[in-house]
């Protein structure tokens, strides 16, 4: 199983159970810095296989894919249609900084796939995601899942060295081999390099200080704000590429 194929498993379930939850709208995912939409593609062809037969017609899986780039977009709904999957897979241009489009509380799950390495303001980007996911009790809460690089530390035994020579090694020189750019793959080394730990990235999930709106009437939330807990760190490939899984939270302020 390729690692994005994991990804989406983690998202919709290894049975499809993210599109088989009752509810009153339809299923919506958000794949952010979608690029060429592997991963929307992905989740397209999964909402497909899983709602032909079990979901009521007049509620449908959509799966949004953003990201900043217009020609990764254009190139993206090249692929669309040719899987046939115009009807669930949408794409457009969006940072995932600033999600301005997207209402609040309105999607069932986000991902995001070699990305969050590459955005300056990490801590707005979460804040953004958790704001646009979906805030509720129900049985199946909503979910982020986020697929990055990292560079084992020096005390993470063999396993964590032939990581580090694939992360500084083999991951340059294949991509720019395949791409016929190498200068961008010399960049990806280094961004890598300056990733948090996942341990870091967890402690930043879960320490952030979001603001958080009211359901009722829309308006900031004094005493409460939002973060992550996360659920799950699945480690692959040597554990030089981690899969966050986490739910939005709300936490309220400690006052003495």
């Amino acid at each position: 199983m390729s690692w994005r194929h994991k990804l989406v498993e983690v998202v919709v379930g290894k049975e499809g159970e993210i599109f088989k939850q009752g509810g009153d709208d339809d299923i919506r995912i958000l794949d952010l810095a979608t690029g060429t939409a592997d991963v929307a593609i992905l989740l397209g062809k999964a909402a497909s296989h899983y709602t032909s037969s079990t979901t009521p017609s007049k509620y449908k899986p959509v799966i949004i894919g953003l990201d900043p780039s217009q020609n990764m977009i254009s190139v993206g709904n090249d692929k669309i249609t040719r899987h046939n999957l115009s009807n669930i897979v949408r794409l457009g241009l969006g940072d995932s900084r600033k999600l301005d489009d997207v209402v609040d509380n309105s999607f069932h799950a986000a991902t995001m796939s070699f990305g969050i390495r590459n955005v300056p303001e990490k801590e707005m980007a979460l804040c953004e995601i958790h704001r646009i996911l979906k805030k509720s009790d129900s049985s199946l809460p909503s979910k982020l899942a986020i697929m990055e690089f990292s560079e084992p530390g020096p005390d993470s035994g063999v396993l964590g060295l032939v990581a580090r020579f694939f992360i500084r090694h083999v991951v340059p020189s294949l991509g720019a081999l395949l791409s016929g750019a190498p200068k961008e793959y010399m960049h990806l080394q280094k961004s890598i390099k300056e990733f948090p730990s996942p341990e870091k990235f967890v402690e930043m999930m879960e320490g952030l200080k979001c603001p958080a709106r009211s359901p009722e009437n829309d308006e900031l939330e004094v005493h409460t704000f939002g973060a992550f807990r996360v659920t799950e760190v699945i480690n692959l490939n040597f554990g030089s590429v981690q899969i966050y899984v986490a739910t939005p939270i709300l936490k309220k302020y400690v006052t003495e």
